[in-house]
């Protein structure tokens, strides 16, 4: 189960990461490496988009434990992405649901995260009435 890449982007001041396959002990570091570099340069705010996961083994979840903590460290906000419903749950038992704030989809934690998409677009709630 060595099937796994990973993308990253920054839009403005948001860190999006996408891992793609199968996270586990190979990919997990390199998914903690690059959120770590993230935080080291200053962004504050980091995406997970879980879309493109397929499979996250015991050691993956532990590096998860490590990401959160760094995040808090940095007093920096993670939000995860694109969750399926085995995924969600595993991070639910492991108590990691609570340390992060979950979004169905990458405009949605964009709006939590500025109020804006990552088009630039302003929110329902940002706009004011005439």
């Amino acid at each position: 189960m060595s099937n796994f890449s990973l993308s990253s982007r920054s839009v403005k001041d948001v860190a999006v990461i996408t891992p793609r396959g199968y996270i586990n002990d190979i990919g997990a570091v390199r998914l903690e490496q690059e959120s770590g570099q993230y935080l080291d340069n200053g962004l504050k705010k980091l995406v997970v988009d879980f879309s493109d996961v397929q499979f996250i083994n015991t050691i993956g979840l532990s590096i998860f434990l490590s990401i959160v903590q760094n995040t808090q460290d940095h007093g920096s906000q993670l939000c995860f992405t694109n969750m399926k419903k085995d995924h969600l749950e595993i991070f639910e038992i492991a108590g990691l649901i609570g340390h992060v704030k979950v979004f169905k989809d990458e405009n949605a934690a964009f709006t939590y995260l500025n109020g804006r998409t990552p088009d630039g677009k302003k929110t329902a709630s940002q706009t004011t009435a005439v």
